[in-house]
């Protein structure tokens, strides 16, 4: 239940609701999600020009004792001012302002706040929307990451420690003793069958990776969320290049944002999704960092129905010798 649906409860008629959100950016507003906490500044910032604004109507809305009410309203993502029968016809401008503020200085939570039980790969439109931002604001973070290099890609894991190096030999730790395990498969990108060398010369520009994974796909090829995953996951991509990945994917169809969520060794990270018609692949992303913690790709349909593969990566970077 929304808070309007408690409208007549609170002496606000249908009229009335229809009234207050007849504003430019209502729809911003609905479909924006949750809106984090302003920092200071910014809330005072907010609250000075409201004030200013209604201050030539007679009434104060941040004065006083209602003033600290107006304060912890907006700390909290609620747009508080004055009673709507006492805001004359300057109320859509006044309320338009406060949407704009809102939706200008607040920040986007990543949750998962809908009735959809995580993991089925159904979620509404506007959270596809936020998936987008999401994977854009998560490009930002890959880019700002120093870059490095080495002889070995290494990635700790759940089930050990595995290496590939520039010439895509694969090795694996596991108590203390290494052993080579073959030729690591090339990395699957639209038309592109990639090694390490070929990971190095692929475009970074966000357009062109998206249209490399727009391209029609070939025999059993994995999905296009499949194969960005597939890349920001386990192999050496460098921050330039992850950065592209994340706007790519945010250019795909269908993504979805699943939220604040722990991967299966409890560490919390933002999960975004992609629903084929018989499976759902899932990424797990640390938003401070942009690393990937986990994958897993769970089937919805067919003999496999519920079975789900995870890919936990604890680690990963560059080394120069293996163990």
């Amino acid at each position: 239940m929304t808070t309007y649906d408690n409208s007549e409860a609170n002496g606000m008629g249908m009229n009335e609701r229809g009234a207050l959100l007849d504003f430019p950016g209502a729809d911003e507003l609905a479909t924006a999600g949750l809106v984090e906490p302003l920092s200071e500044r910014a809330l005072a910032r907010v609250l000075a020009e409201v004030e200013a604004a209604v201050a030539t109507e007679g009434t104060v809305a941040t004065g006083g004792a209602r003033g600290a009410e107006g304060a912890a309203g907006a700390k909290a993502g609620v747009a508080a001012v004055v009673p709507l029968r006492r805001i004359s016809g300057r109320r859509r401008a006044l309320i338009a302002l406060l949407t704009t503020a809102a939706v200008a200085t607040g920040v986007v939570t990543y949750a998962n706040t809908g009735a959809t039980p995580a993991g089925t790969g159904t979620h509404s439109g506007a959270r596809a929307n936020t998936a987008a931002v999401f994977l854009d604001d998560i490009s930002t973070v890959a880019a700002s990451q120093s870059a490095s290099s080495g002889k070995y890609w290494k990635m700790r894991t759940t089930v050990g420690d595995e290496y590939i190096s520039q010439s895509m030999d694969e090795y694996v730790v596991n108590s203390g003793k290494a052993a080579k395990k073959g030729q690591h498969p090339d990395w699957q990108f639209g038309p592109k069958d990639l090694d390490w060398k070929g990971l190095e010369q692929l475009t970074t520009d966000p357009a062109q990776l998206l249209a490399l994974l727009q391209t029609p796909p070939r025999p059993k090829s994995i999905s296009p969320f499949d194969q960005a995953a597939s890349l920001l996951t386990e192999s050496p991509a460098g921050p330039k290049l992850r950065a592209g990945l994340f706007k790519a994917m945010a250019g795909l169809k269908g993504v979805k944002l699943v939220g604040q969520v722990k991967d299966s060794t409890g560490r919390g990270g933002t999960a975004v999704e992609f629903a084929e018609a018989t499976s759902v692949g899932r990424v797990i992303v640390d938003p401070k960092t942009s690393a990937i913690l986990e994958y897993t790709f769970t089937w919805t349909a067919g003999p496999s129905k519920g079975k789900v593969t995870y890919h936990t990566v604890l680690s990963a970077g560059f080394t120069d010798k293996i163990g």
